[in-house]
């Protein structure tokens, strides 16, 4: 494998940023990470011997950012790569290879492809010929065979599909999955509070009794809970997948969540159970896009304000691949350190599900996992795109 040394750099560490530094990778791993020329000037203590330098490309970072690469654990991209359209499918590899190429421009290193399953309403929305078998068969296949990126499953279980539950347990013991969440779209709870479910269906033109018979019909959907949600979460963590809950709205729902076992809260709804679940010790994952836009679309929690508060550790792009960078950036232009803001995308990401040891931060021995990111009109632009050590993007922006 080739050897870099890429210099001339703004070298973001977990604890700090190198005004003038250095990375070195051999091997596919971070050698050596330091300030000044590489070979005399600090490192970050990890190796002694000075690394021979002698047959590494060189790369002029030229005063540009080198960061980790993202780890981003809920993007619902692929399942709108490959229906772009209501009834429009794209040939699942096709969709693949070519949001791989778009996700190595956002600086994305790990992604968790977040696939639905049991969510009827997503299901009838794409109108999609590919069923959802289908789906997380041919992804996971694609996942498989030589990539650009790591790419990993994310199973989102929507608990109302009941007819989709052994379909789920076969899915894991299969090995098809690397991260389980539940969701709950019922409404007058978690996303849908009963209001808001109530201009999202008044604003189709209907009227008030139809709000009111469509509130009952979907309020009396069984759903997946009791034992059964206890036998999914156990099989999950039988099979080490981290486990995260989705849209939690009260402490309530967040102790439940834990007494299952689940250690991720994803989009939670208000900042009091954003606070409790890190206070819990939950790893708390908000949107990106949320920070990137200034704010949610449904009203619920602002995540600039939740990372500010410390009620969020973790940003993920939720639908908007690119907004985890911009949002980095953006945080860091209002005052958040740029090692504290880079880490919400990269150190904390890896640690909820359990991969901090490979990735998630420049620190001699991890995988070399990283980006080399220029500023431009005050927007980060990644030009140059590292996973294990593997050149698989570079540009200009010249």
């Amino acid at each position: 494998m080739n050897s870099f040394f890429i210099k001339n750099a703004k070298v973001v560490t977990p604890y700090n940023v190198i005004p003038n530094g250095f990375v070195v990778v051999e091997e596919g791993r971070i050698r050596q990470v330091g300030a000044g020329a590489g070979q005399s000037g600090s490192s970050d203590g990890a190796s002694a011997a000075q690394p021979d330098l002698s047959a590494a490309t060189v790369i002029d970072a030229d005063g540009a950012y080198v960061m980790p690469g993202i780890i981003d654990i809920h993007t619902d991209a692929m399942d709108v790569e490959i229906v772009p359209r209501p009834g429009a499918d794209i040939p699942v590899e096709v969709a693949f290879r070519e949001l791989e190429r778009k996700m190595c421009t956002c600086g994305i290193t790990t992604v968790y492809h977040s696939l639905h399953l049991g969510y009827e309403v997503a299901e009838v929305v794409s109108h999609s010929k590919f069923s959802r078998a289908q789906v997380f068969s041919l992804v996971h296949g694609c996942s498989k065979r030589p990539t650009l990126i790591r790419n990993k499953i994310h199973l989102r279980f929507e608990l109302s599909g009941v007819d989709a539950y052994e379909q789920c347990l076969e899915l894991i013991r299969g090995g098809y999955i690397d991260l389980l969440s539940v969701m709950d779209h019922t409404p007058g709870q978690g996303q849908w509070s009963k209001e808001s479910f109530k201009r999202h269906v008044m604003a189709k033109g209907k009227t008030e009794e139809e709000f009111e018979e469509e509130l009952m019909e979907r309020m009396r959907r069984p759903k997946i809970e009791g034992d059964r949600l206890d036998t999914l979460v156990r099989v999950a963590r039988e099979y080490r997948l981290p486990v995260a809950s989705h849209d939690d709205d009260t402490v309530e729902k967040v102790d439940a969540m834990l007494a299952l076992g689940v250690s991720i809260c994803e989009f939670p709804i208000n900042m009091e159970t954003a606070q409790y679940a890190m206070k819990m010790g939950m790893h708390v994952a908000g949107g990106a896009s949320n920070i990137l836009r200034g704010g949610s679309m449904s009203g619920n929690l602002d995540m600039t304000t939740a990372v500010r508060e410390g009620a969020v550790d973790v940003l993920c792009s939720d639908y908007y691949p690119a907004a985890i960078l911009h949002s980095v950036f953006k945080l860091y232009r209002q005052g958040t350190p740029l090692h504290e803001a880079v880490s919400l995308a990269t150190l904390h990401p890896a640690e909820s599900v359990g991969m901090d040891r490979e990735i998630g931060s420049l620190e001699t021995g991890k995988a070399a996992d990283l980006l080399i990111v220029r500023v431009q009109d005050e927007l980060p632009m990644v030009t140059h795109s590292m996973v294990e050590g593997v050149l698989v993007m570079q540009t200009t922006t010249k």
